[in-house]
């Protein structure tokens, strides 16, 4: 990234994982077949698949039953409060763009992956990315620092043993040094006023998950789901709840699955907010078969998650 024609590329370097991969920031995908948008109502079918009904939480201590409801009853009020003001910022930026952000994202969970980090550790990041890119203008040379400064910012605050600065400096192939890496740490923090909680939609599905005892097979396709929602920056103008809500709801009817959903359309204030935010996700779907960013396929396509991935692709090759 830093001498020579290396400003728009991101470089990932390290044993055992990747080899060396350039990925050139802002071409555009042109090679991709399109397939036709199917609506709403098409992709949900017509038969109802699930029904509401109250839940019966299991009776674990560290779920804290008794509060469990007013806990999340908060999180759904407040959750808006350290989301991206301003869900198109990319309009505002004059070097970067919407793909270059995905492609971003799908390195980052390459890395996430390499670094066995907590999930809830790249949900912060991506937070993280986009608070700080809404309030500031960036060179592209600059997009992977950005990245990789939330990342290791992310890690220190919800990871018990967090990688050293000297790895991500080596995940980088020493494109920066820890000094920039530090320096952007200290420029993230400035920005967001070192506001680093947030509510993400995986504390959402994961409620929801355990509350209706969902089958692994829903728990791994809602959590595929929502992941690739991080690469599709429409996505940030919906709230939490709502991201995780649809995940599961497209899960349930992608796999066919007579699952239960509980209480939890109790996180969603409007329904047609969840009918847009269902038609918002049909295209993110897609990205499954992104010749582009393949991450998230990969790491689903693994035995620790039921190969899942390949199971949602052959439904989509299907459906064709």
């Amino acid at each position: 990234m830093k001498s020579n024609n290396e400003n728009n590329y991101v470089r990932v370097s390290y044993n055992n994982f990747v080899t060396t991969r350039n990925r050139q920031f802002g071409n555009e995908i042109t090679n991709i077949q399109r397939v036709p948008t199917r609506s709403t109502s098409q992709f949900l079918c017509s038969k109802p698949m699930l029904k509401i009904e109250e839940e019966t939480p299991p009776p674990v201590p560290e779920f804290v039953n008794p509060y469990v409801a007013d806990i999340f009853e908060y999180l759904r009020v407040n959750q808006h409060k350290f989301m991206c003001q301003t869900p198109f910022y990319m309009n505002l930026q004059l070097d970067i763009t919407n793909q270059m952000r995905s492609i971003l994202i799908d390195w980052l969970v390459d890395v996430h992956l390499k670094f066995k980090l907590q999930s809830e550790t790249l949900y912060m990041t991506i937070n993280l990315i986009d608070r700080y890119l809404a309030k500031n203008t960036i060179m592209r040379n600059k997009l992977q620092l950005v990245g990789i400064a939330s990342l290791f910012i992310a890690s220190k605050y919800e990871e018990i043993y967090a990688p050293e600065l000297k790895d991500f400096v080596c995940v980088c192939d020493n494109a920066y040094t820890k000094e920039e890496i530090l320096e952007m740490e200290s420029k993230i923090l400035l920005t967001i006023q070192f506001h680093l909680t947030s509510t993400s939609p995986l504390k959402f599905l994961e409620r929801q998950i355990s509350g209706a005892n969902l089958c692994d097979k829903i728990n791994f396709a809602s959590r595929m789901i929502l992941e690739l929602s991080l690469l599709d920056i429409r996505c940030l103008k919906f709230s939490s709840s709502l991201l995780a809500t649809t995940a599961i709801l497209l899960a349930i009817n992608l796999l066919r699955s007579p699952q239960v959903l509980p209480s939890s359309l109790h996180y969603v204030d409007n329904q047609e907010d969840l009918r847009q935010c269902l038609q918002e996700f049909l295209p993110v779907i897609k990205l499954l078969q992104s010749s582009n960013m393949t991450a998230i396929k990969r790491k689903y396509s693994l035995e620790k998650f039921n190969k899942i991935a390949e199971q949602i692709m052959t439904i989509l090759h299907n459906q064709k």
